[in-house]
């Protein structure tokens, strides 16, 4: 359990800070996308896509050797937006019923294609002392800005960091994504909770 715990984790903090990273390092402010409109009319499909169909034909960064890896660590950094999904739980803010436009909004908002993963590092999992039910576990990830975010800052590295909490539930139980503290010691806003 204790590993399915953590890949939750890395997973879903990376998912947590994937708007905030990406808008203070490149100084965008959070521009909204278009949303898709599927409408019946003239030569207009009514059928949607499933969630699969659609997560098939986004990029990813999935290594040839990812079965041997220690944990999916990467759904961000390997772009695996399904196991995100998978994984959140609905008290999480990142939450959305909408399945099907919440990987949509993961893809359009880059999954830090603007980043190079340099190292990511996870604290021990510590259970509530209230319930036994409620878990955190705090993350670290060191990033690098590629030539994406342009030459100005193309090499800098930041450090992003998370106290994730995760709920239980469900039968058989599992562990789900519930939220974090997103902080980052980017210049400026050390002190400040980037996800609130």
């Amino acid at each position: 359990m204790k590993q399915a715990f953590l890949k939750i984790g890395i997973a879903c903090m990376l998912s947590s800070c994937l708007r905030m990273v990406d808008a203070f390092a490149a100084g965008n402010k959070g521009k909204k996308g278009k949303k898709t409109v599927v409408g019946k009319g003239f030569g207009i499909s009514s059928k949607q896509p499933s969630l699969e169909e659609v997560v098939a034909k986004f990029p990813n960064r999935i290594p040839d050797n990812a079965e041997e890896c220690e944990c999916p660590c990467g759904s961000n950094k390997w772009r695996i937006p399904l196991y995100i999904v998978d994984t959140t739980h609905p008290a999480c803010n990142d939450y959305k019923k909408d399945k099907l436009a919440w990987v949509k909004d993961m893809n359009r908002e880059g999954m830090f294609d603007s980043y190079e993963f340099v190292n990511l590092a996870a604290g021990p999992q510590e259970i509530s002392e209230d319930d036994e039910k409620e878990g955190f576990i705090d993350f670290k990830v060191n990033l690098r800005a590629n030539e994406n975010l342009g030459e100005d800052v193309q090499g800098q590295e930041i450090v992003v960091r998370e106290r994730s909490r995760f709920l239980c539930s469900g039968e058989p139980a599992s562990w789900s994504y519930a939220g974090g503290d997103v902080t980052s010691e980017i210049e400026g806003l050390e002190d400040m909770k980037l996800n609130h």
